[in-house]
């Protein structure tokens, strides 16, 4: 962050004054006890949660339980949010943003667990609204949330910190860690130190009971020896060891923490090929354990794994590997197929270094699962490619990942429309041979119903640019139709128009297509509407990945042949 953005920031925060009222929005396993102890302190706390058992539970405890974000947030001097990733807290601040119910010169406390460079990039956002953003990630668990002994990470400006420091402190210690994007990056880093600790932890003590050692001796000894960590201290004695696995926090939130601490240093060019092997084993019991399963469920994983014990180590090793390729894939496409198996089987070397290129949208998570889904989708339906295999999977995969049928629908719909480009291309280049050849002196003025046309457009898709000028003068009705035609979606439809953007910039960045001035226009748009860099960023990397489709419909083509011309030899 700049010099100037950073000025920016600070000095919309600095002028905060003491909050009497907060909105606290996110009442789950964390949620709920913090809301609740500023409830207790004296604040008057309107919180909001998609459960109603959450609201219930936060009324009972004394709080004001409102039925959606903008109310909790009306008349509030600060607004706490406690939620699952950054994705959703953006959204959750594009809905405040377009209702108008951030007022400004309020403070949002980001006590969530998200990416830093994405809080470096709304704080900015809020900032040219005079709304402030502080992000405050905690550590201790529910235990800690609930005596207000929380360790809580917070990135902001000096004289911003003293001003939220009194909120904050009826929930545990504050520490400054930096300015805006520090505390989250802070938690991440924590996070995956812990993630590691706890795995290292169920190996050692496996090994010590392999041995014939009494597992919660060998825990009390090494916790006051220097190998102690919270693992031995805390997780292990209280959940592990006792096999209840009920701290609160689940086993996929950590490995998102994971994934925001390695991908952070991807971004500045760091190596961690110590934390990546930590995700990719998260990953692993990620896979096999159920979606609600708690953090410390990984050392019931890991003293799960099977002990290999084989003379033919090289084969061993051979479908460890192909094993470890097909669960990649099954991440990052969410499913496995014989098209796959076929690159498996003639080029593991190729599909293991597709896994590391096609993996960094997924790992990195920017639009979250369904997005990025409908992003696929849009780079596979439109006409410039049309690969009916990647259609139906990800038309699968999004509606497994929360989208509805309109919603995927809506895609498809938009997606149809990348053939105007033939008139984007084709008129400017037809006005210039007819400038050319003295056909033509120069535009002609719009008439009234031209006018009345470009009005439309404007209201119904939200901008207006210079390469329609000449389709409209010289072929009003084919506008007209155009106009209709690709503005349904945006009468009727239920995606965000920033998804919309998204859509566009999917089929029009896709290598079948490469259509720049599209391109650029609807990266325009979508910042317009609000997108984040990274999310830009991890569709221009979702419409990379698809030259894999060459392997993929090849693969299993030359597999065939192959298993061919070895029959007819056998015949012969």
């Amino acid at each position: 962050m700049t010099a100037t953005e950073q000025s920016r920031i600070t000095d919309i925060a600095a002028s905060g004054e003491a909050f009497h009222r907060v909105a606290f929005l996110g009442l789950g396993n964390m949620g709920l006890p913090m809301a609740a102890r500023l409830v207790t302190a004296g604040y008057t706390v309107q919180g909001f949660d998609l459960d109603p058992a959450a609201r219930s539970a936060h009324a009972a405890a004394g709080g004001i339980a409102v039925n959606d974000p903008a109310s909790a947030v009306d008349g509030a001097d600060a607004v706490v949010l406690m939620l699952p990733n950054s994705s959703i807290v953006e959204s959750v601040i594009d809905g405040l943003l377009t209702a108008n119910a951030l007022r400004p010169g309020s403070t949002v406390v980001d006590m969530s667990s998200s990416e830093p460079m994405s809080t470096r990039t709304l704080a900015l956002r809020l900032a040219e609204m005079s709304v402030a953003l502080v992000d405050a990630p905690v550590s201790g668990g529910v235990a800690g949330a609930e005596k207000g002994a929380l360790t809580i990470m917070v990135g902001s400006a000096p004289d911003v910190f003293e001003t939220v420091r009194p909120l904050l402190e009826h929930l545990g210690r504050p520490r400054r860690a930096g300015d805006v994007g520090a505390g989250h990056a802070t938690k991440a880093i924590n996070n995956l130190l812990s993630a590691t600790h706890l795995l290292a932890t169920a190996e050692g003590v496996r090994v010590g009971q392999e041995f014939g050692l009494d597992p919660d001796l060998l825990v009390e000894i090494i916790d006051s020896s220097s190998g102690r960590s919270g693992s031995t201290a805390n997780k292990f004695p209280n959940f592990v060891l006792p096999e209840t696995y009920n701290s609160g926090f689940g086993l996929r939130l950590m490995l998102k923490d994971m994934k925001i601490a390695t991908d952070l240093a991807r971004s500045l060019g760091l190596r961690t090929p110590l934390g990546d092997e930590a995700v990719a084993l998260w990953d692993e019991a990620a896979d096999a354990l159920p979606p609600d399963a708690d953090h410390t469920e990984v050392a019931r994983w890991s003293a799960a794994q099977p002990v290999e014990v084989t003379t033919e180590v090289a084969r061993g090793s051979i479908e460890s590997d192909s094993s470890a390729l097909r669960k990649r894939i099954e991440a990052i496409h969410g499913e496995w197929s014989d098209d796959w198996q076929a690159v498996l089987d003639l080029r593991p070397e190729f599909l293991a270094a597709y896994t590391g290129f096609a993996g960094v949208p997924v790992t990195r998570d920017a639009l979250g699962p369904k997005t990025r889904e409908l992003v696929y989708l849009a780079v596979d339906a439109a006409a410039t490619h049309l690969h009916a295999p990647g259609i139906r999977q990800h038309v699968r995969a999004a509606l497994a990942a929360g989208a509805t049928p309109d919603e995927v629908m809506e895609v498809i719909e938009l997606s149809s429309t990348v053939g105007v480009h033939a008139l984007n291309i084709g008129v400017p280049v037809l006005v210039e041979v007819l400038r050319e050849s003295g056909q033509r002196t120069g535009p002609a003025p719009f008439t009234p119903q031209q006018e009345e046309l470009r009005r439309q457009f404007t209201e119904q898709r939200g901008y207006w640019h210079a390469f329609w000028e000449e389709m409209l003068e010289l072929d009003p009705e084919i506008f007209a139709g155009y106009t209709e035609f690709s503005s349904v979606s945006w009468r009727t439809g239920t995606l965000p128009p920033k998804v919309k953007e998204f859509v566009y910039i999917a089929f029009d960045a896709a290598a079948t297509h490469l259509y720049v001035p599209g391109l650029r226009l609807h990266i325009q748009n979508a910042l317009g509407y609000g997108a984040s860099t990274e999310e830009i960023l991890e569709i221009l990397e979702i419409a990379a990945v698809m030259g894999m489709q060459s392997a993929t419909t090849a693969f299993p083509i030359i597999a065939d042949e192959l298993a061919r011309r070895t029959d007819g030899g056998n015949q012969r």
